[in-house]
């Protein structure tokens, strides 16, 4: 009996000491993937609204002020939730617009929104680094044709 104990532990001793080193670096990239995965999520979502307070604005200078608005209180909460940690870089936009002007009634406008963002990615020579990656996303919509072109 305590024979069959004793390989009972090392096993298990076995299993902790072979394991261990394989599952740290598959936990470091599957949350690498969830933190890059978060980031591209977060700017689609941004992508979308930003469009729509570009789109529903009197003029192009109101639709800019709102667009950095919205960025920057998204910015602002952001921090706050981590605690006024900055490991995420300011938001890059373009609006690029259809033939008939940006808002005119039915024109077609397309925001796109970047942002780079400090990824930890596990590497075999130096255990972790910092890779700065790129998240990027485009939304696209039509003024609305019944606006008041005021």
């Amino acid at each position: 009996m305590n024979r069959v104990k004793s390989e009972e532990g090392s096993a298990i001793a076995e299993f902790v000491l072979i394991a261990t080193p394989l599952f740290i670096p598959a936990l470091i990239f599957f949350s690498s993937m969830q933190q890059s995965a978060k980031e591209e999520m977060t700017v689609s979502t941004l992508s979308r609204q930003s469009l729509r307070a570009f789109i529903t604005a009197d003029d192009l200078q109101q639709g800019h002020q709102r667009v950095r608005f919205l960025l920057d209180q998204y910015r602002k909460l952001e921090s706050e939730g981590r605690g006024g940690d900055s490991w995420r870089h300011d938001f890059t936009y373009n609006i690029a617009c259809g033939s008939q002007g940006c808002l005119r009634p039915g024109s077609l406008v397309e925001l796109s929104l970047y942002r780079s963002f400090d990824l930890n990615v596990y590497d075999l020579d130096q255990l972790f680094r910092n890779e700065n990656r790129k998240a990027a996303a485009v939304a696209s919509g039509y003024v609305d044709k019944w606006r008041d072109e005021g």
